[in-house]
């Protein structure tokens, strides 16, 4: 069944354009076609009550939670091509609750600030799409572009950085998200396509991120990026 995020008002499910486009033309929605919405985390089952014009009635609430227990925070730097994208669409399929770019030293890809809004605009909607694909209430957080002097305004309890100088078996990330307490948020920090500079390690630190490694072959930063969500998703819904 599809889903949709939107609005309800009195029972009335109001939907942006892009998505009443996507029902009525696409899906081919039909009078009496049902469809899910998600209305501030709850989730409704709704029908179509009229096509034209669009119009959509909530039937009853739906009891799901399909969230991780404890927020995450992935803190990706940015990266060429479509490699963003698809750590766009899979972190937000991995659950987490928000996404913050980084402009770091190496990043090959950058943004202006002219450029800002439109990307910022463009990356929202693959997140969108990603959050309905995969069943989720929640829709990811996603509005800044940072750099590395700002990483202390991310809210965090336990901040990692995946780091490839930290060579060797995972076991110190392992041993860190096993650590986790319930409640507790976590910041996952992954660098670009030519990894972080030794400052930026150093200014990570000196921030409280502890720097792990993801074992003993070097990942390309979109596949850093799978992994270390992962794992941290698969240990999180153990509990």
């Amino acid at each position: 069944m599809q889903r949709y995020f939107g609005r309800i008002v009195e029972k009335q499910v109001i939907l942006d354009e892009s998505d009443q486009y996507h029902l009525v033309k696409v899906m081919r929605a039909k009078v009496g076609e049902q469809v899910e919405v998600v209305c501030e985390g709850k989730l409704f089952l709704a029908a179509v009550a009229s096509v034209k014009p669009l119009k959509i009635t909530t039937i009853a609430q739906i009891k799901e939670n399909n969230e991780l227990k404890n927020d995450v925070v992935l803190i990706a730097s940015l990266l060429k091509g479509d490699k963003l994208d698809l750590v766009l669409q899979k972190a937000t399929e991995l659950g987490v609750e928000e996404i913050v770019l980084l402009q770091s030293e190496r990043s090959i890809a950058k943004i202006r600030n002219l450029d800002k809004d439109f990307k910022l605009e463009r990356f929202n909607r693959i997140v969108k799409e990603a959050a309905e694909q995969s069943k989720r209430t929640r829709l990811p957080l996603l509005y800044r572009i940072i750099k590395m002097d700002q990483l202390p305004e991310i809210d965090a309890d336990v901040k990692l950085m995946a780091y490839e100088g930290e060579q060797g078996a995972t076991s110190s990330f392992l041993s860190a998200i096993k650590s986790v307490k319930s409640g507790q948020r976590i910041a996952v920090l992954i660098g670009p396509e030519g990894g972080f500079s030794v400052d930026e390690v150093n200014e990570a630190k000196e921030y409280g991120y502890q720097t792990v490694s993801l074992g003993k072959r070097i990942l390309r930063a979109e596949t850093a990026s799978f992994y270390a969500l992962s794992v941290l998703a698969a240990h999180l819904e153990r509990k």
